[in-house]
């Protein structure tokens, strides 16, 4: 007896982005299935800090192809849903104007992004399961700044990738091979030494859930990879940053302030949980801090 989580687990392993559609039109019941589907993913603090962008528009999907680098599938689908951070969720839910979106609170950020990508996974696997295809689509950040401006996303909000959705013009594709998953696990801690990929990763690292790795599978994954490569050599804009303006004039310093009221909440300048010693564990120790001349990391 086939049960459900054979059924679940069998879904995941066949699952494969599509990259071919038809141009059968789909309805906004059926797209609203797929984004209340979406909205069921883990949210940190029930903040859901994520705005799904609906384009149909012929014109605005192939525009926003464009700034993908001309990702043909983005115009066949019918639709186009880009999934966006959206940190003005958070000021809004917790009273906050302007406070993390200024700032650029780390820790905003990288909630919003996490949970706009596990709402977007829903979404894609929503779609499967309702016979569409999916395929996400990153190179909507190639020009973070066009992408904002086409589609009218305000500061603090930000395009995490596309997913484009329709009908699949041919049979679903087959599942891609992986890294093997004990290349990736480590147990307890992390295993720098015993957990390095083999010296040629596309010959001995992979499986499939289709049976045999082919020497075609061993090349497509390789040319992904170099592909890959070849974007993280190129310099863009930080997504969540908007496009630079001219340099605003020079002004004398701000008075001091009025503390803010009690009834507003002040964001936390210092961790906000607090270590707890653990008997039979040693605490672990201080770090020195960070030299302001030490190196950064680059934004690609």
């Amino acid at each position: 007896m086939t049960t459900r989580t054979d059924t679940a687990l069998q879904f995941l392993a066949e699952r494969a982005s599509c990259r071919d559609f038809t141009a059968e039109p789909l309805a906004d019941s059926l797209v609203d299935r797929v984004l209340d589907a979406a909205v069921r993913a883990p949210t940190a603090f029930n903040f859901q800090p994520y705005s799904f962008v609906v384009v149909r528009d012929p014109g605005q999907r192939a525009a926003l192809a464009r700034i993908a680098g001309g990702q043909r599938h983005v115009v066949d689908a019918p639709v186009f849903v880009v999934v966006c951070a959206d940190l003005r969720r958070i000021e809004e839910l917790c009273d906050l104007p302007g406070r993390l979106i200024g700032s650029e609170h780390p820790d905003a950020l990288i909630t919003s992004v996490i949970d706009a990508s596990m709402a977007g996974m829903c979404a894609t696997l929503a779609a499967e399961a309702l016979g569409l295809g999916a395929v996400m689509v990153g190179g909507i950040r190639n020009d973070p700044g066009a992408t904002a401006g086409l589609l009218d996303l305000p500061p603090g909000v930000f395009a995490v990738f596309g997913l484009c959705l329709g009908r699949p013009a041919a049979a679903r594709p087959a599942a891609r091979p992986r890294l093997r998953t004990e290349l990736l696990v480590h147990r307890e801690r992390y295993e720098g030494q015993s957990r390095r990929l083999p010296p040629d990763p596309g010959a001995t690292g992979l499986t499939s859930p289709a049976g045999d790795v082919t020497a075609d599978d061993r090349v497509a994954w390789r040319a992904q990879i170099t592909k890959g490569t070849r974007s993280l050599g190129r310099r863009r804009a930080p997504a969540w940053r908007p496009p630079a303006t001219e340099p605003a004039p020079a002004t004398e310093p701000a008075p001091a302030t009025e503390p803010a009221p009690a009834d507003r909440p002040e964001l936390a300048t210092e961790p906000v949980l607090a270590v707890q010693s653990v008997p039979g564990v040693p605490p672990v120790p201080a770090t020195e801090p960070v030299p302001a001349t030490g190196p950064v990391l680059t934004t690609t």
